[in-house]
């Protein structure tokens, strides 16, 4: 199957709101009626996604970070409900020199959004829908397994999390402008501010990483590990922090290499979906995700099982 299109996800959009820039979408499965909440911002055609494709030295490092985008947006920009009653007032009053938006805007938008649902669901060629992946006997992996188990849902634990995601990109001592964008394009919740602005705030504290809920720190160090993981490898600035962040939580030894482990997974599926975007993954692009792979601790056999899975879950034989 190629890259999920705005025709494809039809058969699954139950509601499509737009409210200035920002679109809200209620996806629904077919098959059970479960329904999936996402929201993204609108952007003119050569926005910052492209931008940030442009300008990433890998293509599939980028295909990685995009991987992540909706998925931390879902959990740092905030929901429906937050996002209508932070807003209604904005709504209500039309903003002078605030940019308009076509038709090409809005969809790609509505696909965006369902970047932050789509672990949770398949495609079923049968139905021409994506539909709930347990309903197809795919499991969830472990990375999307965890959050949806153990959510940062509180507003405390959100804002940290940003910040810890601020911390690891600017940890080794410069920002780039591509990072400013990726961190735009998910931090748009009230409480989560720009990435310069969570760096303002300077280096979090052992006591307020120790204020997070106990049942949100696996998840948080997680995503720590996923963002550190986007570049490549992980060098020894990042490394000392995530153990920092570690210490703090109380995550054992034990359980800090498994969420190590998932988030190296969930970067190597990143990429695989990202390749079998034309409907196929070549010798060349096989070579690179295993290379690539091996960097932040991921196998060629464990290579391999994450293909056939990426590839039942995307409907390509």
């Amino acid at each position: 199957m190629a890259e999920v299109t705005y025709d494809q996800l039809k058969n699954n959009i139950a509601e499509e709101e737009v409210n200035g820039s920002t679109v809200t979408v209620t996806f629904k499965c077919p098959v059970t009626e479960k329904l999936y909440h996402a929201v993204a911002t609108m952007r003119p055609e050569k926005g910052v996604a492209a931008n940030v494709k442009k300008q990433a030295k890998n293509e599939l490092l980028y295909a990685a970070r995009r991987g992540l985008r909706g998925l931390l947006r879902g959990v740092l920009g905030g929901g429906r409900v937050g996002y209508a009653a932070g807003n209604a007032a904005a709504r209500s009053v039309p903003q002078a020199g605030s940019p308009t938006f076509g038709r090409a805007s809005r969809e790609a938008a509505v696909v965006e959004a369902f970047e932050a649902v789509a672990p949770e669901l398949a495609w079923d060629d049968a139905r021409k829908a994506f539909v709930d992946a347990e309903t197809l006997e795919l499991a969830m992996s472990d990375f999307d397994r965890q959050l949806r188990d153990h959510p940062i849902s509180g507003e405390w634990e959100r804002s940290v999390t940003a910040r810890m995601l601020a911390e690891i990109v600017a940890a080794d001592g410069k920002i780039e402008d591509e990072e400013r964008e990726y961190f735009s394009a998910f931090l748009t919740s009230k409480e989560t501010h720009s990435l310069d602005d969570l760096l303002k705030k300077g280096k979090l504290s052992h006591l307020e990483l120790e204020e997070c809920k106990p049942d949100a720190r696996a998840s948080m160090l997680m995503l720590a590990y996923a963002i550190a993981m986007t570049d490549e490898h992980l060098d020894e600035a990042e490394q000392v922090r995530l153990a920092e962040f570690c210490k703090a939580f109380g995550v054992s030894q034990d359980r800090e290499d498994m969420l190590r482990s998932w988030a190296a997974g969930k970067i190597v599926e990143s990429m695989l979906r990202s390749c079998y975007e034309d409907g196929k993954l070549d010798e060349d692009e096989r070579a690179r995700i295993e290379k690539l792979a091996q960097n932040i601790g991921v196998n060629e056999a464990l290579v391999a099982k994450m293909d056939v899975q990426v590839r039942k879950r995307l409907g390509v034989a």
